[in-house]
């Protein structure tokens, strides 16, 4: 009996394993729009040049972003017309809107 025990412990053990599994996130892509720029404009966004902020309007292009806090910035002909710190949350797409 002092021998089966420890036989039957070890095929006992010997059978269990760790779960597998996998996760995935069903969230559409992040991204930022931008609503009313100017001809000729620029979009910065966290400090890096995304491009001519026309291309990003939300119909043709959004910008993708990674969900969080993102700095934007939109240059025109005559400086800044935007510079702000947005929120865009995971699966959203967020218009940042030119008013002049």
């Amino acid at each position: 009996m002092r021998i089966l025990a420890p036989i039957a412990l070890a095929l006992a053990l010997a059978g269990c394993a760790y779960p597998v599994s996998t996760v995935e996130q069903g969230a559409a892509a992040s991204g930022l729009y931008v609503k009313f720029a100017p001809a000729g404009a620029t979009l910065e966004v966290d400090g890096a040049p995304a491009g001519q902020a026309v291309v990003f309007d939300g119909k043709k292009a959004v910008y993708p972003v990674s969900p969080g806090k993102h700095r934007v910035v939109v240059r025109g002909a005559g400086g800044v017309v935007y510079d702000k710190d947005i929120y865009v949350g995971a699966g959203s797409k967020v218009a940042v809107e030119i008013t002049q």
